[in-house]
């Protein structure tokens, strides 16, 4: 199957994600009721490795592509991903542009490796081979109530990242947030909100994630890095066509 590349000036991707209102307007809804329902069962979905998911990865027909996050608010080393309760909200979420969304992200689930990796700030996309746009929210108390809507992840730091065909294991780089305390919440939480958003350090740790992926993946062969490229409002958008499933 040929793949074709195609290059979307930034402002032609906008027009084409506002005709879509009444979708979003569905999205926004739909993901409004799920965070609710989520905050009432105490959890944040995250990605589990499946059966299903091995094999594709085996295959090669999806990759494994780990991110690390650190964070400090205050000035002070902040846990990114504190498992969520009642009184405690995650203060991270992701969006991914696809071909299918030209680009423009979309709330995505992530997948911890392990609760150490977690702890650490490691966390992992199942990906097929394509071009991709790594939206970021956080730190934020407030980032649940914002997941829902298209143009908060618009507006969020966001980074080109590529996984290539015949990959299976990829580190994009680690990126370093910082946030501020304004107040508390209702239940006693901090009310946290990000800065310097401009300029996010983005830093190579190579070294540790090919570590962390040979302890989990013993058999998945080298560590590739790619590390993240910065997308700014602007910029052109790159999209290229999916690679076809052998199942499909």
């Amino acid at each position: 199957m040929s793949v074709s590349l195609r290059i979307v000036p930034y402002d032609i991707m906008k027009n084409l994600a506002s005709r879509c209102l009444p979708q979003r307007i569905l999205v926004r809804t739909a993901g409004l009721v799920f965070f609710c329902l989520m905050m009432l069962c105490s959890c944040v979905p995250s990605a589990v490795i499946t059966a299903k998911d091995k094999a594709a990865l085996a295959s090669g027909e999806k990759a494994l592509v780990l991110l690390r996050i650190q964070c400090s608010v205050d000035n002070q080393p902040c846990e990114p991903f504190i498992k969520p309760s009642f009184t405690v909200e995650p203060i991270f979420v992701f969006g991914l542009g696809t071909f299918e969304t030209v680009g423009e992200p979309k709330y995505a689930i992530h997948g911890f490796l392990s609760q150490e990796a977690r702890q650490a700030g490691w966390i992992y996309f199942l990906l097929p081979p394509g071009i991709y746009y790594l939206a970021v929210l956080g730190p934020d108390s407030a980032v649940i109530s914002k997941t829902d809507s298209t143009n908060d992840f618009r507006d969020a730091p966001r980074w080109r990242l590529d996984v290539l065909e015949n990959t299976k294991l990829i580190y994009v780089g680690t990126l370093h947030f910082t946030g501020k305390t304004e107040g508390k919440l209702l239940f006693g939480g901090k009310v946290i909100y990000p800065v310097n958003t401009d300029e996010i350090p983005l830093q190579d740790e190579r070294e540790p994630a090919s570590h962390l992926l040979a302890e989990h993946f013993p058999n998945a062969g080298e560590v590739k890095t790619i590390l993240l490229q910065r997308w700014r409002p602007g910029d052109s958008i790159i999209i290229r066509t999916p690679k076809r499933s052998k199942n499909e």
